[in-house]
């Protein structure tokens, strides 16, 4: 077992029992198997959200707990580039809601999902409703590094479009998972939409293919990623979840 976290792939069923009665939150990983242009490897969005709920654990020990990651998440929008991997909606939250319940079944009751990848945030909604409306005495939530710490995101990256294997996941990866990026072959994106057409000013969402939205599958300008931009990222968001752990724990 991992000294001072609670990491289940590291533990055995002796240790697990053992410390039960320590541990209020479940932390669980969430990301895809989908393309990051040339800049990363399919593993990208799962390896941010595993490590930085390895980290959490570390941080909020002995309160919590990081379970293995959901490795496959909602990218059929990836599905023009090869290798890419999809779940349908409804499996990703019948994987999710299985999880939650064998976790419950085992006496945790808290809940905190760290998504790694854009396109199960509505999926993951949904979970965390599901959650509510089954468990009277369970609480969920869920939270992506990046948007937790968008402050430092958008005063470190300054491309007008970023995303998605773009300066800020590259980055974070670089501190993270240095093995899930392609160091010599890092790309600018090939947007093929305009700012205004990537980011209505009303909020209204169109579906796209990504093979629409990037000829190269990259958003940003991965040329720009760096170590150093990747730890102020995870840091800040690390700092601001490990609070809000032990909140969430104590509630």
């Amino acid at each position: 077992m991992a000294e001072n976290a609670f990491v289940l792939f590291d533990m055995s069923w002796p240790e697990v029992k053992e410390n039960l009665s320590k541990i209020k939150v479940a932390i669980i990983p969430t990301g895809s198997c989908e393309q990051h242009g040339p800049n990363g490897t399919f593993e990208v969005d799962t390896a941010r959200a595993y490590e930085v709920a390895k980290m959490l654990a570390a941080r909020t020990y002995p309160v919590s707990i990081a379970v293995p990651p959901v490795l496959y998440g909602i990218s059929s929008h990836h599905m023009n580039f090869p290798g890419t991997i999809t779940m349908r909606p409804e499996t990703f939250i019948a994987v999710c809601l299985d999880v939650v319940d064998s976790l419950y079944q085992h006496g945790v009751r808290k809940f905190l999902f760290i998504n790694g990848h854009g396109g199960n945030g509505g999926a993951l909604r949904v979970v965390l409703s599901e959650i509510r409306d089954t468990y009277e005495d369970a609480a969920a939530a869920m939270a992506a590094p990046t948007q937790v710490a968008s402050d430092v995101v958008a005063q470190k990256c300054k491309s007008p479009i970023t995303g998605h294997a773009c300066e800020s996941e590259i980055s974070q990866c670089m501190y993270l998972a240095p093995r899930a990026v392609k160091q010599g072959t890092l790309e600018k994106g090939t947007i093929r939409l305009t700012v205004e057409e990537y980011k209505n000013p009303y909020g209204i969402e169109i579906a796209r293919k990504w093979d629409e939205v990037s000829e190269n599958g990259a958003l940003g300008d991965a040329t720009k990623s760096s170590l150093e931009i990747g730890e102020a990222i995870i840091e800040t968001a690390v700092e601001r979840l490990a609070a809000f752990i032990r909140g969430f724990a104590a509630s």
